[in-house]
């Protein structure tokens, strides 16, 4: 049938034809066209890519003040392409830098969908080194153990560290080129000293106990110095601690920790193990250091006692044979 309409056409209506399948083909494929999905990760060119991000200073000891995060906020794109000012590049989505240093830096995003519609974005980013934070040293009254006036009683090289709950107190002696300079735990007593002081959260710090042994009697309890630091989340309930500057103000009893099995609770030991200090064998006045992380805590129990006796008494521990003399105790941020 289309054969013999198409002989009895002249060679003008042949042309026409031929442009009608024409253009019906290009009409046919575009309809066609406009019904296909749009690959994976691609829009409509009616809303193109654009390009967008955040940056985010790195924090640490070191210098990690250096390297930043990029957090890509870019919407209808599938490729990244980043420029960070410094000669580094990326096509990371979400990518890291370092800067070689401080400066100013010009870092440039160009996002593209997979039809080739591309979207930049810039933005200047200074580079600083931050001010480094003063984590300031833990305050204690006292911490020479000087024979001082206390809330009630005598003065003692006590007063500012009793907790009778704990232990009977420390008391005054000579020692280490003074008098009533230092304070003694005795052989074969629950001897202790104890304060609260405040902390800055998850700041590292040193402990540094100078003491004395008296020479070694090589009997069956040698004494041994223990310390602790004790979690405020250790505290009796419904306890807010008050730092004191005066030793007469200090409450001797029914604050902080109450028991020693309280003292004992590993979760409440920020010094982990608990290693006490043995007789070196050597009666000088010697250096013992120790480190603690606060954690979470605002406010934290120093606790020291003498140990390696026979267990006796409302406490339950006693120092052993030798007597013990500690000079004085440093707390400093690290």
């Amino acid at each position: 049938m289309m054969k013999q309409i198409i002989k009895k056409t002249n060679s003008k209506t042949i042309r026409a034809l031929r442009s009608f399948f024409v253009v019906a083909a290009i009409i046919t494929y575009t309809s066609c066209e406009d019904n296909i999905l749009p690959e994976a990760g691609s829009i409509p060119d009616l809303t193109p890519p654009e390009a967008g991000f955040s940056a985010t200073q790195g924090a640490g000891p070191n210098d990690e003040w250096k390297t930043y995060t990029f957090a890509n906020l870019s919407t209808g794109a599938t490729m990244y392409s980043w420029g960070f000012g410094d000669g580094n590049s990326s096509t990371s989505f979400e990518p890291l830098n370092t800067f070689p240093g401080e400066g100013t830096y010009t870092v440039t995003l160009t996002a593209s969908d997979n039809l080739g519609v591309e979207s930049t974005f810039s933005e200047v980013i200074v580079v600083v080194q931050p001010i480094a934070t003063v984590i300031p040293d833990p305050v204690l009254v006292n911490n020479d153990f000087n024979k001082l006036a206390k809330s009630s009683g005598s003065p003692c090289a006590c007063a500012g560290w009793i907790n009778k709950s704990l232990g009977d107190q420390g008391e005054s002696s000579s020692g280490n080129g003074g008098s009533d300079n230092v304070v003694k735990f005795d052989n074969n007593e629950p001897d202790h000293v104890y304060q609260e002081f405040e902390v800055t959260p998850n700041a590292d710090y040193t402990i540094t106990v100078i003491s004395s042994f008296k020479d070694p009697l090589n009997g069956a309890n040698p004494s041994m110095l223990e310390i602790r630091v004790l979690a405020g989340s250790g505290y009796v309930n419904n306890y807010s601690p008050t730092y004191y500057t005066d030793t007469v103000d200090f409450p001797q009893d029914g604050y902080g920790y109450a028991t020693i099995s309280q003292v004992e609770d590993p979760t409440n030991n920020l010094i982990s193990p608990i290693v006490p200090i043995s007789n070196p064998s050597d009666t000088g006045y010697l250096p013992n250091i120790f480190t603690f992380n606060a954690g979470n805590n605002t406010s934290v129990a120093f606790f020291m006692r003498g140990i390696g006796g026979a267990a006796s008494g409302n406490f339950g521990y006693n120092s052993g044979d030798e007597e013990i003399r500690v000079d004085s105790v440093t707390i400093t941020a690290d």
